[in-house]
């Protein structure tokens, strides 16, 4: 019970001490003004945090017992003008929630002619004042709501506007009744802003302040330029790939050009010859490649800045062991001072890769050795190339240059493969190294996958490749098989996109190709020694063949005996082959003639070698007995030899010719006449192959 009664005090205490700092009395904030002498009272109050309210609003003339009560539920009022009179004072306070406070601390007097608020300054202006630079003079008027009898004082704030803040200027010396004032030692060339405020002589209630004026602004004059120009240079291949040297310059800052730059002066030295340019461009200019120093001034239209000279002579010495450290977006570049040389600075300059050829730089005192480059100087995700120059009086030393990235990501894809050879096993891979814009950081090393297709189950298998490499052979494929490769490419960040596919297919076993190949080759090889040994050796071989094969084998003119010709020339009847029961015997006269054997001449004509062939009407008996055997052997040919016609007996058979008509045989084998003529061997040997019988 103890406790909860403890507790129980805490949470009275603390509810009373929130109720007390939440009804805040709103009389502390009560404020009563006029517009002009003639216009009614308006009086306001802050209002409370209890809602709803109540307000109940007192006045009475001081030291009257009667006040006039008006409730509402606003936090303000207006009072009507004739509710007071001049001259006399009065006395005003809010009741609120029932609740009343009597200290005095809460109560407002006024007399209502000293509580008309003024009306902001007007016609506030700047002028310049001739020959006095750095100078304006600022007017204003009195507001027209205060009898010109008053006294006003005045309030005075002016800025650069560059700047938010406002400077005041002490009431005291500006003075009662000022309606001007002049404004010095300002900057030349700047604009300024100013605004005026106004009072009641001897107004201590900021309430009863007027608003301030609208704003003004005004520049003032120029003035001569100052601190000389930032000059630097540059060398960039140009359209005929010659080195071009330019010399560059920053702008000046507003507040060293204190006017508009109307032109810049360069002069050069190229050997022995001086030249000086007046030109209205900036920030850069050619200059012969040889050129030895430059220096640039720039004019405005007061004067003109300390000429900025640059000697371009090169091998000094310059600074070493430059490192590079990125970090939060920013770089940090140290260095070396050279050994046996002060120089006067250190210029530290750089420039985006591939990319238009915009160089900046930054010049850093020579007991420096380091410098941070921020961002907003260097892009992230880009690669720079950073280069440290030592400069001389008499010349310039280094540079010494590195790469960069501010920040480093993924890239954006990997490289394009392409085939340079293939084989049953393995593919020698070529690509390209990835553009700068896609890197996006330095590539630690590539990754080569690979996956045989179209095998959904297969695993793809990835081997790391060093970044220097721009080929590669991978082995250990199977013959006759597609495969996918793609490759991706890796910096500090990560891995990053990957490539395009590339599908290839290695070759088939070669074993059965060569194989055919081979035997193809050996053959044609045993051909053509066959055919040669054939040639050289004809004769041998034609003798040595001639004890296996028939003898018309190795004839260029067939022989007739061996042609079947005859089934078709002659039908014999059926009993042709029966041998007569008696033999007829024919006498035969022989006449002689002149050993002399013509050759029948053979044509294309068919029926020529039929007509020779064929027996005569003449010879029919003799013929027929003569060829009556039953052994099929055609007729030979016709020979020159005369025979005696015999005339056939009576009981003799005749023989039934059909017409002549050729096979593929003869047509093939048939000779021309020249050959006829031309074989010797028929001609010696014409009795045996024409089958004619030695007469003795």
């Amino acid at each position: 019970m103890a406790l909860w009664g403890t507790i129980y005090d805490m949470l009275l205490i603390a509810a009373v001490l929130t109720q007390q700092g939440t009804q805040a009395d709103p009389s502390q904030d009560l404020f009563c003004f006029r517009h002009h002498k003639n216009s009614a009272v308006n009086c306001t109050w802050s209002p409370s945090d209890v809602t709803p309210t109540n307000y109940t609003f007192y006045f009475q003339e001081k030291g009257s017992n009667d006040p006039t009560e008006i409730s509402t539920c606003l936090h303000s009022l207006t009072l009507e003008r004739k509710q007071f009179t001049a001259g006399r004072a009065y006395v005003a306070w809010v009741k609120t929630n029932g609740t009343e406070r009597e200290e005095s601390l809460t109560r407002l007097e006024f007399i209502i002619d000293d509580i008309v608020k003024p009306l902001s300054p007007a016609a506030v202006a700047g002028e310049l004042i001739k020959n006095t630079p750095n100078t304006i003079c600022i007017t204003w008027q009195k507001p027209n709501n205060i009898d010109s009898s008053k006294n006003l004082q005045f309030k005075l704030q002016y800025r650069d506007v560059n700047h938010l803040s406002w400077t005041e200027v002490p009431q005291d010396e500006i003075g009662i009744h000022a309606t001007a004032y002049e404004l010095e030692n300002l900057q030349p060339f700047t604009f300024y802003e100013f605004r005026v405020q106004c009072a009641r002589e001897g107004e201590t209630n900021r309430r009863l302040w007027s608003e301030w004026s609208a704003v003004s602004r005004i520049r003032t004059s120029e003035g001569s330029p100052v601190r000389s120009l930032d000059l630097w240079f540059m060398r960039q291949p140009d359209l005929d790939r010659l080195w071009m040297l330019t010399v560059l310059w920053k702008r000046l800052e507003h507040h060293q050009a204190r006017g508009i730059i109307q032109k810049y002066t360069v002069v050069y030295r190229d050997g022995e010859m001086m030249t000086e340019e007046a030109i209205t461009v900036c920030c850069n200019f050619s200059l012969p490649n040889t050129t030895q120093w430059v220096n640039v001034t720039a004019h405005n239209s007061v004067g003109a800045t300390q000429p900025a000279k640059l000697s371009l002579t090169a091998d000094l010495p310059s600074p070493f062991n430059m490192t590079v450290h990125s970090r939060n977006h920013s770089v940090l570049v140290s260095w070396e001072r050279p050994a046996n040389a002060i120089p006067e600075e250190f210029v530290v300059e750089w420039y985006k890769i591939n990319s238009e050829y915009t160089l900046d730089w930054r010049k850093v005192p020579a007991q420096n050795v380091s410098v941070t480059l921020r961002g907003g100087l260097l892009r992230p995700l880009l690669l720079y190339r950073l280069s440290v120059y030592a400069r001389y009086q008499a010349g310039l030393g280094g540079p010494v240059s590195t790469l960069v990235y501010t920040e480093e990501g993924v890239p954006l894809a990997g490289p394009e493969i392409s085939i340079l050879n293939i084989s049953q096993t393995g593919v020698t891979l070529l690509w390209k190294d990835l553009p700068l814009d896609q890197r996006r950081g330095f590539i630690q090393f590539l990754t080569l996958y690979y996956v045989k297709n179209p095998d959904r189950l297969s695993k793809k298998k990835g081997l790391n490749l060093s970044n220097t490499l721009n080929r590669y052979t991978l082995l250990h494929l199977e013959p006759d098989s597609t495969y996918t490769i793609w490759m991706t490419a890796s910096t500090t960040m990560g891995e990053g996109s990957r490539g395009p596919y590339l599908r290839f297919k290695t070759q088939g076993s070669q074993v059965v190709t060569w194989m055919l190949v081979a035997l193809f080759c050996i053959s044609a090889v045993i051909g053509a020694l066959s055919f040669y040994f054939c040639r050289l050796y004809k004769q041998r071989i034609q003798s040595c063949s001639s004890f296996y094969l028939p003898q018309w084998c190795g004839q260029r003119i067939p022989d007739p005996r061996n042609s079947k010709v005859r089934h078709q020339l002659y039908d014999y009847p059926s009993n042709y082959y029966e041998v007569t029961a008696e033999t007829v015997i024919h006498e035969l006269e022989e006449i002689e003639t002149e050993d002399k054997t013509e050759v029948p001449s053979m044509t294309s004509n068919s029926s020529t070698l039929a007509k020779d062939m064929g027996p005569s009407s003449s010879e029919g008996p003799s013929w027929t007995s003569r060829y009556s055997s039953p052994v099929e052997t055609p007729p030979e040919a016709s020979t020159c030899l005369e025979k005696k016609p015999v005339e056939e007996p009576a009981t003799s058979t005749g023989v039934m010719v059909k017409p002549l008509s050729s096979t593929g045989y003869e047509k093939h084998f048939l000779p021309s006449e020249a050959d006829v003529l031309n074989n010797e061997w028929q001609l010696a040997n014409r009795k045996e192959w024409l089958g004619i019988e030695d007469d003795h």
